[in-house]
């Protein structure tokens, strides 16, 4: 978005909290979050328990919930139904996550155990996951076109790192590790994204609390130099992805929906609550957002911007990452 006067808000940062308070605690380990009351006469009747009753076919959207160490799955539209499905299995403090549409394969970049799990359409035990050997805080994750895994940082876990990128060539048992990337300046690493051509787009904040977003070209996981996009600026930077045009759409958790048609740096927007994650729906040309502010999921006409319709999150909950399976 374009510089903007005012600071950066309150609610922007509860995100960003919430993770300084985990990883401040965790000493390098995993962290379970404690079981919760539920409230009485909760209209979904949280189980918090991994079930799987969705379509095996057909649209389905997946929304993490990092304190409540779940991705809760929903099919169709969203009109205020309940989730057909939850994943716990794997999960401490799931963050962003992604779908390699060819394969139907959910990834969830776990911020509690700093690995990338990924589970197969339909399952909810992970078949296989990724691990940084250097023990990362792993905040969000994609896969390229040459099947290339990469995944955002927060920071490391014992705090000599601060955000950085690492990546795998895709695989069995972990796939092959290639290497880890640090992002220059950063003070704390968000998300990425990747274009159709291969090139990997990044955010982060800077020690000034500034959001920024970058590129690099990384083939075979071999990440190269790294380019700041001039003139793009963050209040606090959420998910983002290309649409079916080639123009990055990003979440930024000021309130707003970003459209730029990069390298203009002045983006279209409309206002979508408070977004950490977003995903887009080629097909009907939707966009979903996880929304931290109103403890929901929401789907929206895109670029148009109309509300279609939410879905409540968990008690006591954070909506955080959001994907789509067409």
């Amino acid at each position: 978005m374009l510089a903007r006067s005012k600071s950066l808000t309150s609610y922007a940062l509860s995100a960003a909290a919430t993770i300084a308070l985990l990883v401040g605690c965790s000493g390098g380990s995993s962290v379970v979050v404690p079981g919760r009351a539920m409230p009485e006469g909760d209209a979904h009747d949280w189980q918090f328990k991994t079930h799987d009753a969705c379509p095996a076919t057909g649209a389905i959207e997946y929304v993490s919930d990092g304190p409540n160490h779940a991705v809760n799955v929903y099919a169709g539209r969203f009109a205020s139904q309940a989730p057909c499905g939850q994943i716990t299995v794997g999960l401490t403090f799931p963050a962003g996550l992604f779908v390699q549409t060819s394969t139907h394969d959910l990834y969830v970049a776990d911020l509690g155990s700093g690995i990338v799990e990924v589970y197969h359409r339909g399952q909810t035990t992970p078949y296989k996951n990724y691990k940084d050997p250097s023990n990362q805080n792993v905040e969000d994750v994609a896969v390229a076109p040459d099947g290339t895994v990469l995944a955002t940082n927060y920071h490391s876990r014992n705090k000599t790192e601060r955000g950085s990128i690492s990546t795998w060539i895709g695989g069995p048992n972990g796939g092959t590790f290639v290497g880890n990337f640090p992002m220059q300046h950063s003070k704390d690493g968000w998300n990425i994204t990747v274009r159709n051509n291969g090139i990997v787009y990044f955010s982060y904040v800077t020690r000034n609390w500034r959001g920024e977003l970058w590129k690099m070209r990384c083939p075979a996981g071999a990440c190269g130099t790294q380019t700041q996009i001039a003139g793009v600026l963050f209040e606090f930077p959420g998910g983002m992805q290309f649409d079916a045009s080639d123009d990055l759409v990003a979440a930024d958790q000021a309130g707003l929906a970003e459209t730029f048609e990069l390298p203009n740096p002045s983006p279209k927007t409309f206002p979508v609550g408070d977004p950490v994650g977003m995903a887009l729906s080629e097909s009907d040309h939707h966009l979903f957002v996880a929304d931290q502010r109103n403890n929901d999921a929401a789907e929206y006409s895109y670029p148009g911007g109309k509300l279609i319709g939410t879905v409540p999150g968990m008690p006591f909950g954070l909506p955080y990452g959001i994907a789509f399976d067409p």
